[in-house]
């Protein structure tokens, strides 16, 4: 064998060993699991409000968030259907229309756009098919979680089919009814939402316990729950927010691992949405508390899925936004900076206050005086107790103190048109990137999760 010879065969054996070695330690790109995290109504200047908030003023920085170094992009919210006749069909895009969360929640849940209220319908009414549903009928098991109750426009998107987001007591039954291999398509649910499935006209929660889930009302009962099977509900509608709730109602953070607990015993793997609900809530009232307290939530629970993905190494995390609510901005009114002092020590949100003064014949000024850390001056007395005991009217004075001592500007009481931040982490997070419609990252994800056979 001559030198030219046995110098070729020898390359050709390196590079086949290269490629061999390639192969076996290409990263699988293939998920099989998804964490799927939204933060309802939670826009870019959301998460900087919720960073300059946690910073640590013993550094010169303001550190990042456990998703900062995730960012791939950002979401379009507005490529929806909306603009129908008098039978609301006969529909057409408007692309400067603004979402809300159901429209939103369901082009994730099925990679394809509906009209503003539906749930997983499209133009003529008829259901499409969702990301869970296809999990659970591949073997998967499958998870809702929520603060809202679990009924809510965005859980409800990914596991049933309704002409309007309004209809919860439909939305309850169809958890139940909607089966696979004689059990309900949804494994774990935790959230709030009770009323609506122990009602007089059904008591879905025996129904489930007849179906072999174990049921909780309580942070206790629910940390103590096995097995693969969970109903958890916290709340007649939605929990209170977090910096309002009493030790025995669960965190976010709490229920998100107990349902990776009980998903992650199947072999097969799971798919989990998990949502932040009352972002959007405290921003819908202008309350910066408020969306201090529910970041605060969820950015703990962002770090719960990132630690449960990092150990398992096959979990696809996605954390993003249906939309922006209130078109947030951290500093007004000319002055170029944002006070967080005010926030910090506060031991209930503006919700929470309302929610005690109801309760009591205490005067509004003595309830808020309680519950911060400094001193309110005599015209924000006078403007708190000019309320009265109305709940809106005070719910908005508590929440321009706030605003006033912050720097918090609001263009809004609604949802905004704003593109919204998106973070992945995971095998398959490189298909995630840029700007994309909502519904284009719906379609990526059933793409990347569950591939075509």
């Amino acid at each position: 064998m001559n030198n030219l010879f046995r110098i070729s065969i020898c390359a050709l054996a390196v590079l086949f060993h290269t490629a061999c070695a390639a192969a076996t330690t290409e990263p699988v790109n293939t998920p099989r699991n998804v964490i799927f995290m939204l933060g309802d109504g939670m826009g870019h200047a959301h998460i900087k409000a919720y960073r300059m908030y946690a910073d640590d003023t013993s550094t010169h920085i303001i550190e990042p968030l456990p998703v900062d170094s995730l960012l791939v992009g950002s979401v379009a919210t507005d490529s929806i259907i909306m603009n129908c006749d008098e039978q609301n069909l006969n529909c057409e895009r408007d692309p400067h229309g603004v979402t809300d969360s159901a429209s939103s929640a369901t082009a994730y849940a099925t990679g394809h756009d509906t009209i503003t209220g539906r749930l997983s319908v499209d133009t003529e009414g008829a259901p499409m098919k969702t990301i869970l549903e296809e999990a659970r009928q591949e073997g998967k098991s499958t998870g809702l979680v929520a603060t809202s109750q679990i009924v809510h426009a965005s859980p409800a998107a990914f596991a049933s089919h309704v002409m309007s987001r309004r209809q919860q007591n439909d939305i309850a039954d169809q958890y139940f009814d909607t089966q696979w291999q004689g059990a309900p398509m949804v494994n774990v649910m935790l959230g709030g939402g009770l009323q609506y499935m122990q009602r007089e006209d059904r008591d879905l929660v025996s129904e489930f316990k007849q179906a072999g889930y174990q049921v909780a009302t309580d942070r206790e009962g629910m940390l103590a729950m096995q097995g693969e099977r969970l109903l958890g509900l916290f709340a007649p509608v939605g929990m209170p927010k977090s910096w309002d709730r009493a030790p025995t109602v669960p965190s976010l953070a709490e229920m998100t691992q107990t349902a990776l607990k009980s998903l992650s015993q199947n072999e097969q793997g799971f798919f989990l949405m998990v949502e932040g609900s009352q972002i959007d809530w405290a921003a819908h009232g202008n309350s910066i508390p408020g969306v201090i307290s529910e970041m605060e939530d969820f950015m703990a629970t962002v770090t719960v899925a990132l630690e449960f993905a990092k150990k398992s190494q096959d979990t696809l995390v996605i954390v993003l936004s249906d939309h922006e609510t209130g078109g947030l901005a951290t500093a007004s009114d000319g002055v170029y900076a944002w006070n967080r002092a005010p926030l910090q020590g506060m031991k209930a949100t503006p919700s929470g206050m309302i929610e005690r003064m109801l309760a009591g014949d205490k005067k509004l000024s003595a309830i808020v005086a309680e519950n911060i850390a400094f001193e309110l001056s005599q015209e924000e007395i006078e403007a708190l107790d000019a309320a009265g005991r109305e709940e809106r009217e005070a719910f908005a004075a508590v929440a321009e103190v706030f605003n006033q001592r912050t720097g918090t500007g609001w263009t809004s009481g609604g949802h905004t048109g704003i593109d919204v931040p998106l973070y992945a982490f995971g095998p398959g997070s490189n298909h995630f990137h840029g700007v994309m419609q909502n519904e284009d990252v719906g379609r990526v994800m059933r793409e990347v999760f569950l591939p075509k056979k």
